[in-house]
């Protein structure tokens, strides 16, 4: 409820991704504590997260921890997508940069991350693969064959989805142009969530209006 993003509310966004628990660390000065609104608007909004996250019947539950699994996914970040949303989470959307680096103008010399790599056999949902023209340069119709064969080497079914490159675009524009293309693969984006590392990653996934954004190094981590 209201937790599948990480909420920064500090403008120095990369410090306090950096420092926040949803990436691995407690903020400076936390002791782990509650927090200490004794106002009656934070009276409310705890005892409505308590209703939100109640104990759901057995076969809810457990229906819900195997989907989770299936998609690499911790049961809270799961409901919290399913409570914030009203829709199940059944794709991923992965940067393509996390799992292919190198000469991608060419389709040469690409590098495959062996740690994602070997996630991807255990996903159990709809895998989407963002190649984003903004972080690799404009990619040709050569090109994007050449990704494609190398995806399709790696023997796990993947779509690939390439995001282009406009300048001076907004990321609110940007944002819509991935919906769209979303859309246009059948894939409702309150279904689908974002694996990411930093904060474009985040904010791309928040102006889209994703279905949640997981950080890369909390996939498949509980399992």
């Amino acid at each position: 409820m209201g937790d599948r993003y990480f909420q920064p509310r500090h403008p120095n966004l990369e410090l306090l991704l950096r420092r926040s628990p949803d990436f691995g660390y407690a903020g400076i000065g936390h002791n782990g504590g509650p927090p200490l609104d004794m106002s009656f608007r934070g009276w409310a909004w705890r005892r409505s997260m308590q209703k939100a996250w109640a104990t759901p019947p057995r076969e809810i539950a457990l229906r819900r921890m195997a989907r989770a699994e299936k998609l690499g996914l911790s049961y809270r970040a799961y409901a919290a997508a399913l409570l914030d949303t009203g829709c199940h989470l059944s794709a991923a959307l992965l940067p393509l940069h996390y799992l292919l680096a190198g000469n991608l103008q060419a389709g040469a010399g690409l590098r495959v991350n062996e740690h994602v790599a070997g996630l991807l056999p255990r996903f159990g949902g709809r895998l989407l693969l963002l190649a984003d023209e903004a972080a690799f340069g404009p990619l040709d119709r050569a090109a994007r064959r050449a990704l494609a064969a190398r995806i399709a080497a790696l023997g796990v079914p993947a779509e690939l989805l390439v995001l282009p490159f406009r300048l001076h675009e907004t990321d609110g524009q940007r944002a819509t142009r991935l919906r769209r293309l979303l859309a246009g693969r059948g894939a409702p984006r309150h279904e689908v969530f974002m694996l990411g590392s930093n904060a474009a990653d985040l904010a791309l996934a928040r102006a889209t209006n994703l279905g949640s954004f997981v950080p890369l190094a909390r996939w498949f981590a509980g399992f």
